[in-house]
């Protein structure tokens, strides 16, 4: 039952208790610990609904943006801060905004009020309901940059996020208009932070306004008032300490600098503006808040989003903390509505499960409230790695959403649900930017300071137009450029060291360094960067299949893997090497003597055993070879005092497309090198998140976790770079045009020579699969349901709950047809169509984020109705005919990727996401 101090609007409505049948052995083990998801009633599916131009860029508009200013103009109600005596400052017993010191109100005034010349401070926020961990958008104009005697702005925001206002049982106020500070997310230090410095903490350091409130009397002793703001979590805990001026936040057990989403210091251009995305947190990131109702813990609907203006003058006279009563009187303050994070659908009915792909996590995360809610049967969807998905249609009524078909000799119905991509997303400071020098003009290059200017206002700090090609990426891949060859030193690998011609040409430094990165990239990114090779999934995927797909049907990508060099000479780390030369055999014999020289003459860990690679990988999604290690550090009695550290320690896999996608928006490398001697026990932990102006990182993930979290995305191009292409809705549906039959019928692949100029080559069809052999009458007639929703309302992308999430292509309309066709086969459906295949043993499954899984739960369906009228999409695409959604005699197939070896536990793949990245480190050989 809910917890009493759970609040979603001002009351909660019931929820019944549910009797649950498992269907299957399947649907029985991964039931284990899982969560059931909320059902809510969707919002009006409105067509018209923005986030359908997600794209490369990484920024989208939504319906419910917000807009507010310091001086409150025609602000709402619950963003009305005033600025007199009628606001009450909390925790000063009954001071106002009238009592802070006058010198820090006509500070304030002047920087941010109207009459500053600029119109005064306004802020905008993308999006603020429907949230749940995800990037929006904040944007201010109108501050005054109040430059300092080096004549940069001093003008800056304090951003972070609050879960609201406890009442007098210090539970959460569901009647609050306003947050209170002793609940905000702040004080860790954010990456542009410095915990050093007393007004990126919890202090309130001789704030005049805390005399005679409630937190000085919790340690009046204190007589320079040198003490934090208490926290006070959702679960009604508070976290203090009070140890004089060591106010290390790093204590705190609800937050801490890896896992806050703050910002200390939000800098003001010198036109007074600025633009960051800001990463909210539900309470499965940050237990702390609890924002997203869940009947299973304490939870709010409602946070809230504050900002703090300050300036150099503001901190000279008072440097505490935002959350000071003086500072916190000059806030501006945004309510965000979350989603709900977990609960159940409102029936008694029974339960089944639906498996299948990662990359459609987030729209089954949109649908299933909604089908709950409109075809009144409750729904439930685990994610697993692609190919135990594909062997558990064996087993009798499974759905399976799958992108390639299934395995076996089985009669499998392939009905088209969504189109999804997969993509290299980035976070990258763009360093060239910075600041305008002659230096910048050359290497960044510009041609002259207005065309510096333009790319500034154009990209607001971040490289927002990368574009790679195949090859290119598995240089990155293959730890084929020297600043990626760690943990390896010129003096274990000698061929590593920079400039050496000891082994023909030199190793290429950086991927900056590149000619050929260049040529796709002259202006905006300079040399001074360090692109590292991206953060990938340990899971088995379609995903990565596709990826790999795509490089070895690129010729040029084909022949670096086999050890051709590229124009300007570069080859491939020979430890990722095919070694084959089958592209260029009449250099084969010298390349071959260089690539054996470099494996002699490097001093490769014990029990590393040297093979040549082949491609796809028969042990891993994105192979990782062993090939070097920093050696371990022994202390003066023999004993380790630092183990060893490997490839897997420097470049860990995480857990799932998700994951990596969380890592990119936090600026988090999945490299695990950190020594921790102080840990129980010593162990290497996860570098420190980068800091702004600094941050580079990459990955490969799925282009709805991307537009998520409003990530960029690379484009991809040709050799050559004449023609590149970008993740879009119309992208995806140009490649679904395009798709080439698999040899079974219904199912189709992406394009083997990909269209750059309008067909992105990453995109991925997802079906949902039925093995006709097995389904019951009642279980077809269900299945025939959820199909008629997703075709029709599922299709329809925007931002509520059941529509189909930014990141995804509407179906075309020669897959609406098949769906349609699919959903027929399935209405007429009396019983099993043939004998049912022979059970085989499950496979260990391989879940992929806890936060995901849920206990599928499926009540026997009604009758289906005919299908609705599907509205075309906006970009017809027309389909082979081949891909007719017809019962199917599927042929075997071998799987790109063997089953993974790590049998990941149950109960460990329903928890909760960890605040920090959950890494997969690599086995040593």
């Amino acid at each position: 039952m809910p917890l009493p101090w759970n609040t979603r609007q001002a009351v909660a409505r019931p929820r019944q208790q549910h009797g649950v049948r498992w269907a299957s052995p399947l649907a029985a083990a991964v039931a284990v610990g899982a969560l059931l998801l909320v059902s809510l009633p969707p919002s009006s599916a409105d067509p018209t609904v923005p986030g359908s131009d997600w794209g490369p860029r990484g920024s989208m508009v939504s319906d419910t943006s917000a807009t507010v200013t310091w001086d409150n103009t025609d602000n709402a109600a619950e963003s009305t801060v005033p600025r007199g005596n009628e606001q009450q400052l909390p925790h000063t017993a009954g001071k106002t905004y009238d009592d802070v010191d006058q010198r820090l109100r006509d500070s304030a005034t002047r920087a941010f009020g109207p009459g500053n010349g600029l119109g005064g401070l306004s802020m905008s926020v993308s999006q603020t309901r429907n949230l749940q961990n995800q990037s929006v958008t904040i944007s201010f104009t109108g501050a005054d940059p109040a430059a300092g005697s080096n004549g940069a702005s001093t003008s800056y925001l304090q951003v972070f996020q609050c879960w609201g206002k406890p009442g007098t049982d210090n539970k959460p106020d569901p009647a609050a208009t306003e947050p209170d500070p002793s609940t905000c997310q702040f004080g860790a230090t954010g990456l542009d932070g410095d915990i050093s410095s007393t007004a990126h903490q919890r202090s309130l350091l001789n704030d005049p306004l805390v005399r005679g409130g409630d937190w000085e009397a919790q340690d009046p002793s204190s007589p320079t008032m040198n003490l934090p703001a208490p926290f006070l979590a959702i679960t009604g805990e508070q976290t203090r300490i009070t140890d004089g001026f060591n106010l290390s936040e790093y204590r705190n057990p609800f937050f801490s600098r890896t896992s806050t989403n703050e910002f200390s210091r939000f800098m003001s251009s010198e036109q007074g503006a600025g633009s960051r995305t800001f990463e909210v947190q539900s309470g499965a990131e940050a237990s702390g808040m609890g924002c997203g109702y869940r009947p299973d813990a304490p939870s709010v609907a409602k946070c809230w989003l504050v900002a703090v203006p300050r300036t150099a003058a503001m901190d000279a006279i008072l440097p505490a903390g935002p959350l000071a009563p003086s500072l916190w009187a000059m806030r501006l303050q945004v309510p965000l509505h979350f989603q709900d994070v977990a609960a159940v659908c409102p029936t008694d009915q029974a339960a089944t499960l639906s498996v299948g792909s990662e990359a459609l996590s987030a729209a089954m995360k949109s649908w299933i409230p909604a089908v709950c809610d409109t075809k009144k049967f409750t729904l439930g969807f685990s994610p697993l790695a692609d190919l135990q998905a594909r062997t558990q249609l064996q087993q009798p009524d499974t759905l399976a959403f799958i992108t390639r078909p299934a395995a076996g000799d089985i009669n499998a119905l392939y009905v088209p649900t969504a189109l999804a991509g997969v993509v290299i997303a980035m976070t990258i400071d763009n360093a060239c930017t910075a600041a305008f020098t002659q230096y910048t003009l050359a290497d960044c290059g510009y041609q002259d300071k207005a065309e510096w200017e333009a790319d500034k206002a154009r990209s607001a700090g971040l490289v927002r137009d990368l574009k790679l090609n195949a090859r290119l990426l598995a240089k990155l891949l293959t730890q084929s450029y020297v600043q990626h060859t760690a943990p390896a030193s010129a003096i274990e690998a000698p061929f590593t060291k920079p400039g050496t011609t000891a082994y023909g040409q030199p190793m290429t430094y950086s991927i900056q360094n590149d000619p050929e990165f260049r040529a796709l990239n002259p202006k905006g990114l300079g040399s001074s960067g360090n692109l590292s090779p991206p953060v990938v999934e340990g899971l088995r995927s379609d995903a990565a299949s596709a990826v790999w797909d795509w490089l070895l049907n690129d010729k040029d990508s084909r022949a670096f893997l086999n050890g051709c060099p590229d124009p300007s000479g570069m080859t491939i780390n020979p430890f990722y090497s095919t070694r084959t030369y089958s592209e260029c055999q009449e250099k084969a014999t010298e390349l071959d003597q260089q690539a054996a020289r470099k494996v002699a003459e490097t001093k490769t860990p014990d029990g590393f055993t040297y093979a040549r690679q082949t491609y796809p990988s028969e042990g891993a999604a994105y192979p990782q070879a062993y090939w070097a290690q920093k050696q371990a550090v022994m202390a003066g009695d023999g004993s380790i005092a630092e183990p060893a550290l490997t490839v897997g320690d420097q470049y860990s896999r995480v857990q799932d497309m998700a994951a990596a996608a969380q890592n990119t928006v936090r600026a988090q490398p999945a490299s695990t090198t950190s020594w921790c001697a102080d840990c129980s026990p010593p162990a290497y932990k996860s570098v420190a998140r980068q800091g702004y102006g600094s941050r580079s990182v990459l990955s490969i993930t799925d282009a709805a976790s991307a537009a998520k979290f409003q990530l960029p995305t690379a484009q991809l191009c040709n050799v050559s770079g004449s023609q590149c292409i970008g993740a879009t809705t119309s992208s995806l549906q140009a490649a679904a045009g395009q798709f080439e039959p698999t040899g079974t019928p219904g199912a189709m692949r992406p394009a083997s020579v990909p269209d750059y100029t309008t067909a992105y080559p990453l995109t991925l069809p997802i079906y949902g699969v039925v093995n006709l052999a097995s389904v019951s009458q009642s279980q077809a007639a269900t299945f025939a349901q959820l199909f008629s929703y997703i075709s029709t309302e599922g299709q329809k992308t925007g931002f509520r709950s059941g529509m189909l999430p930014p990141g995804y292509a509407p179906l075309t309309p020669a897959l609406l047809q098949l769906a349609a066709a699919g959903i027929q086969t399935l209405q007429g459906i009396q019983g099993p169509q043939q004998a049912a295949a022979a059970t085989t043993d499950l496979m260990p499954m391989e879940s992929v984020s806890g936060e995901n899984v849920v206990p599928a739960v499926l009540a026997p369906a009604v009758p289906a109705a005919a299908a609705a009228e599907v509205v075309p999409a906006a970009a017809p695409a027309a389909a082979p005919a081949a891909a007719a959604a017809v019962p199917s005699r599927t042929a075997a197939t071998s799987s790109a990727w063997p089953q993974y070896t790590l049998v990941i536990g149950l109960v460990a793949a329903v928890a909760s996401a960890a605040a920090a990245p959950l890494l997969a480190r690599g086995r040593r050989r």
